[in-house]
């Protein structure tokens, strides 16, 4: 059972209200004492009263083993002081010594006034047992910094169970932060073991981290080897968003994406980290020579890639992206020639080891690429995408006609179709709604959700949707509230 505190819970609390008690947590946490089975994930979100007295009295239940089915705590938002995230820390440590049946994975608990102390006393007994039974533990926006992170790593290093580890938005973490949390991995490497062996997913959204810190990082990451002489028994979801990695930090990444035996990640999403063509280039080049095996998802998203850029990745994404599922563009000013080098390596280009295509990316986000018409056009025509953003593009009135009909009767691949954002007039927009709904013979439309946000919606636009869901009844089409003539948008609900 999924139990979620909030002030709207007003029949459960009605009582109480009166009391001034309706903040509190008094009943919620007799549930944890009394062992209660439905209660497995306890959420105690920021406008409740979970302080050192609530902290203390959950530790208890837990040290004395009178709760044995709760799972996963998240009380994020609220001030914890470090004494009692020393007692919550020995309380999960007890759970784990004592092998108690059942016990906490997950744990998101403090606020961003946790800083260095807080997470070090948090962790504190719990570093002795490697993490105990810890799976995921989010520690986002704690205000973290070198020594946090360093405990951090000192009690994860060797879990077998931590899988998701949540640091994002700790700014004052920088590259020491992140040197610390490797170095303190590096002892088990002469060990034969690897860092972090369970690490599915790893968020470092905001930390601060430049060149010196992704290459300690991927040191750390692609050190060791198990006993089947593999890297790693599973892929890694690194998230690194927004930070300050640079070209300069591009050839550790490209050694996470790119290696003899692969890539170590799954998943790697870079958006905003000022890479530039330079970096993706780096990127790029390292895939040729080292096909990038079993990552799935790319989002180099508002990294200043231009069309150079775009050129060096669509060579390499003919032969070196054998398991890629989604690319994300978005918010690089890549043009239409850059969009037609990327859709040149879906639609047939011979490579230079004679491979015809990449047949494996279904999902293509351009978002704000300053494709034009052209571009869409381009993109439209592909046989292989299930997923197309093509949202800000400034494809106005005149793009939307242009496109119309090429998405006569809908559309052979694509799915999910966005066209939002593009400032297209009532006209247009018509245009292309009754050009979907008139059916191609031989066509099998796959269209299933379009979105239209952001462009002209009144009176004949909605005549028009009706008419299309006469033909395509189970089209989902997002589109704004109606405007008619003579009511503003601002008058709208």
């Amino acid at each position: 059972m999924h139990l979620l505190l909030y002030p709207y819970d007003y029949i459960a609390h009605k009582q109480h209200r009166g009391s001034g008690s309706f903040k509190s947590c008094d009943s919620l946490l007799k549930r944890v004492e009394e062992n209660d089975a439905k209660l497995v994930e306890l959420v105690v979100l920021p406008m409740k009263t979970f302080g050192a007295a609530e902290c203390d009295r959950l530790s208890a239940a837990i040290a004395h083993g009178q709760n044995t089915n709760l799972q996963t705590i998240s009380a994020s938002g609220h001030h914890i002081p470090p004494s009692s995230l020393k007692r919550f820390s020995s309380a999960l440590t007890y759970q784990y010594q004592h092998a108690i049946n059942g016990g906490i994975t997950s744990v998101a608990i403090g606020s961003k006034d946790m800083g260095d102390e807080g997470a070090v006393e948090l962790l504190g007994c719990l570093s002795a047992e490697n993490g105990g039974l810890l799976k995921h533990l989010d520690l986002g926006w704690k205000n973290l910094g070198k020594q946090g992170f360093g405990a951090v790593g000192a009690t994860f290093s060797r879990s077998k169970h931590m899988a998701h580890l949540d640091l994002s938005r700790n700014n004052n973490a920088g590259c020491e932060g992140v040197v610390s949390f490797c170095d303190a991995a590096k002892e088990i490497f002469g060990k034969g073991g690897i860092a972090f062996p369970a690490l599915e997913q790893l968020n470092l959204t905001e930390c601060n981290i430049g060149p010196v810190g992704m290459q300690a990082l991927s040191d750390v990451l692609l050190s060791g080897e198990c006993q089947d002489g593999k890297k790693r028994q599973q892929r890694i979801h690194l998230v690194l968003r927004s930070n300050l990695i640079g070209a300069d930090g591009c050839p550790a990444l490209a050694a996470l994406v790119s290696g003899t035996d692969g890539s170590i990640l799954s998943n790697l999403q870079i958006g905003q980290c000022s890479i530039g063509d330079e970096g993706i280039t780096t990127i790029s080049n390292a895939a040729v020579s080292n096909p990038c095996t079993g990552l799935m998802v790319l989002d180099i998203s508002d990294n200043a890639i231009t069309k150079d850029g775009a050129k060096k990745l669509a060579e390499s994404l003919l032969v070196s992206w054998p398991d890629l599922v989604e690319l994300n563009l978005a918010k690089n000013n890549v043009g239409s020639e850059g969009v037609a080098s990327v859709m040149a390596s879906l639609l047939g280009s011979e490579g230079a080891n004679g491979n015809s295509k990449n047949s494996t990316l279904k999902n293509l986000d351009l978002t704000s690429t300053d494709c034009g018409v052209d571009g869409a056009k381009v993109a439209l025509t592909s046989g292989g995408l299930t997923t197309l953003r093509l949202f800000n593009n400034h494809l106005g009135s005149d793009g939307f006609i242009s496109i119309a009909p090429l998405l006569q009767g809908g559309h052979a691949a694509i799915e999910h179709l966005d066209l939002g954002g593009n400032s297209a007039d009532e006209d247009a927009v018509v245009a292309l709604l009754d050009s979907i709904a008139n059916v191609k013979e031989g066509l099998v439309n796959k269209l299933a959700v379009l979105e239209i946000g952001g462009n002209t919606f009144g009176d004949k636009a909605a005549e028009a949707l009706e008419r299309l869901k006469r033909v395509w009844p189970k089209l989902d089409v997002a589109h704004d509230k109606p405007v008619r003539e003579g009511e503003d948008e601002e008058e709208q609900d």
